[in-house]
């Protein structure tokens, strides 16, 4: 490339993005090259705390350690440790009893890690069989020892140093990248920024700075993530194989199915295993066929009660697949690929026309949880996309930026296909009711299209749930009528136990709507949590000046809506999953809540002044990207290098 294309490519927004992507991608990779892997077979006569500190220089700090609760069984403890924080490990066993220590490992060496003993306090230690045998007095105040790696092992965690600081070298890079992308303003600063970054021209680009963000986060999470890692992932291939076989709608009771389970093989029980995987079994798992012949099979039930629209492209490609004689893997991915492809169109086009909380739609719809679920065969893909979508396009409508008659054919298309989604998500259609002065301005009926695009595909929405009801899965020990008939006399009790719900588990929601990935056990970085809420209150104020400011009977109407959404999402959870003792709503998680957090930063947004927005909007298109790096990277720690706990 020469430096005349480097100035064209950082000229233009999309490309200016897919550099700072790249370089982030890459310091990312060098990143993870740049972590040793240490694992240590461990066990204690007593239960206890096993304390295990590591640095470089055997500097130890509080900081630099990980607690972990051993006692008579054999577990495995793993650390992926960056840099050369493995080469010395300081180990703090419990006071009292007898620890073994075997089967040391370092990653990146197919024999037994090389190490010597350093010093020792307060222990007695004895080898035998290739264990060390550490014996803690009952008044040791602080018991430990310490191991330095030596001979392939140092050689191997000097090596996972080099490939750090390329990490660190590549993250600077990207930042510099960032700087470049920041929004400042003056006179003397103008003539340096590129004409697409001044003012509001950005808003122009988000719908294709979007769609590199997505598809490049988005193929990477498609490819870190394992077979059954998004969860009930059996239960909506059921519903694939289903379809395919002809029943579309319920269940397929003795009929014969192909077995979803037989694809999975290791892949599978993730709420009890937790180990992590090996590359050898991830492509021996993806290589076997596809299994496509029906055989005594009961199949998961947990998506019965879901349309088929959701699995539309999972059942074509599992159809050509049989035909093919394809493997697993290719059905799998290919999947996951086309599923995020169409997530990706729907909610760029209604960002490419959305006007009041564009920001805001941008910010959720990268969030690691949506990415996850979007890149999946999952019905959340879906539900998110199209809510997603509609919100934009609606947003556009009211903001003006979107004719109401030019805009027709998508709201038709957009609230029927919603009016078959998962029970409950057609709340999201009433935001249409803040559109009445562009529809007076375009001189059309404002009745008619609320008949048209509000209460004809609610009326649908409604039937369908009926008729999906009694596919509905109930939690053992739960008396769905019983819930049901408390629901109806005392309906002020189903709002006081959600705000109770709210209270309780408020922090453990919004965790999990920003990531909290797997079966819920792939927590990201402690950071990553707080600089999410920093960026939802950035998207609040990101509206620019050309945005009409929020009249307050659509804040008041909008507040209401985003209350009566909660309790239409907590609902079904509250008959089927909460026992009537029950303080709180069982099962809730934050996902389900997307589409609230996406309508709250619509149409509950403000202006801001362009230097102020400036920095907001630039804080928002790095911070995502922060963020998805964080959670690539803690995914394939959790699922291919330390395991889940």
């Amino acid at each position: 490339m020469t430096g005349s294309d480097l100035r064209a490519t950082l000229s233009s927004p999309v490309g200016a993005l897919a550099l700072l992507l790249v370089l982030a991608c890459l310091a990312a990779y060098a990143g993870h090259r740049g972590k040793t892997v240490v694992t240590l077979g461990v066990a204690s006569q007593s239960p206890g705390h096993l304390q295990v500190f590591h640095d470089g220089r055997a500097n130890f700090t509080e900081r630099h350690s990980r607690l972990h609760d051993i006692g008579p069984v054999d577990q495995t403890v793993a650390m992926a440790l960056p840099g050369r924080g493995a080469m010395w490990l300081r180990i703090d066993p419990p006071s009292g009893t007898t620890t073994r220590l075997c089967h040391v490992q370092v990653s990146g060496v197919d024999t037994p890690a090389g190490y010597e003993l350093s010093r020792a306090s307060e222990v007695s230690i004895r080898e035998e069989a290739g264990c060390l045998h550490v014996q803690a007095g009952s008044d040791a105040a602080d018991p430990q020892f310490v191991i330095h790696f030596r001979g392939r092992s140092a050689s191997s965690i000097a090596a996972a140093q080099r490939w750090w600081w390329l990490a660190l070298a590549g993250w600077g890079l990207a930042g510099l990248m960032a700087v470049r992308l920041v929004h400042l303003s003056g006179p003397w600063m103008q003539a340096w920024l590129p004409g697409w970054m001044r003012g509001e021209d950005l808003d122009k680009q988000i719908h294709w700075i979007f769609v590199v963000i997505m598809l490049g986060f988005g193929a990477a999470y498609i490819v870190v993530t394992p077979p059954g890692a998004v969860p009930d992932e059996e239960a909506h291939l059921a519903k694939i194989v289903r379809i395919s076989q002809g029943v579309p709608l319920g269940d397929s009771g003795d009929r014969p199915m192909p077995d979803p389970r037989m694809m999975y093989g290791p892949f599978s029980d993730y709420l009890i295993n937790k180990e992590a995987f090996t590359r050898d079994q991830l492509v021996a798992q993806m290589a076997k066929p596809l299994v496509c012949e029906p055989g005594p099979a009961r199949l998961a039930r947990g998506a019965n009660g879901y349309a088929p629209h959701h699995y539309l492209l999972p059942t074509l490609v599992y159809l050509a697949g049989c035909k093919a004689d394809a493997s697993f893997g290719w059905f799998l991915y290919l999947s996951r690929a086309l599923n995020l492809l169409l997530a990706t169109a729907l909610i760029a086009f209604g960002l490419a026309h959305a006007g009041r909380g564009k920001w805001g739609l941008f910010l959720v719809a990268l969030l690691p949880m949506s990415i996850f679920q979007m890149g999946s065969i999952s019905a959340d893909s879906l539900v998110m996309s199209l809510s997603l979508g509609w919100l934009g396009v609606v947003s556009g409508i009211a903001g003006g930026s979107l004719s109401p008659r030019r805009a027709a054919p998508a709201l038709w298309g957009l609230s029927l296909a919603i009016a078959f989604l998962k029970p409950g998500t057609a709340w999201v259609l009433v935001c249409l009711l803040f559109c009445k002065p562009a529809y007076d301005a375009a001189r059309m009926s404002f009745t008619v299209a609320l008949a048209k695009h509000l209460a004809l595909p609610w009326v649908i929405h409604l039937a369908w749930t009926l008729v999906a009801a009694g596919n509905v899965a109930v939690a053992k020990g739960v008396d769905a009528a019983a819930n049901l008939e408390s629901l109806m006399s005392h309906p002020a009790g189903a709002l006081g136990t959600l705000l109770a719900t709210v209270q309780h588990k408020g922090v453990d929601l919004a965790s999990t709507m920003v990531g909290v990935l797997g079966w819920l056990d792939v927590s990201l970085s402690s950071w990553v949590y707080p600089l999410a809420g920093l960026l939802g209150l950035a998207a609040l104020f990101a509206n620019g000046s050309s945005v009409q400011q929020l009249q307050r009977h659509v804040l008041a109407l909008a507040l209401v809506a985003i209350v009566g959404s909660m309790m239409v999402i907590a609902l079904p959870l509250l008959i089927s999953w909460t026992p009537g003792d029950s303080p709180v709503i069982r099962g809730l998680q934050g996902r389900y809540f997307t589409v609230t957090a996406a309508f709250a930063l619509v149409w509950c947004s403000f202006r801001s002044a362009p230097p102020i927005r400036a920095v907001l909007v630039t804080a928002i298109l790095v911070g995502v990207m922060a963020i998805n790096v964080d959670a690539i990277q803690r995914l394939h720690e959790a699922y291919f290098l330390i395991g889940r706990r």
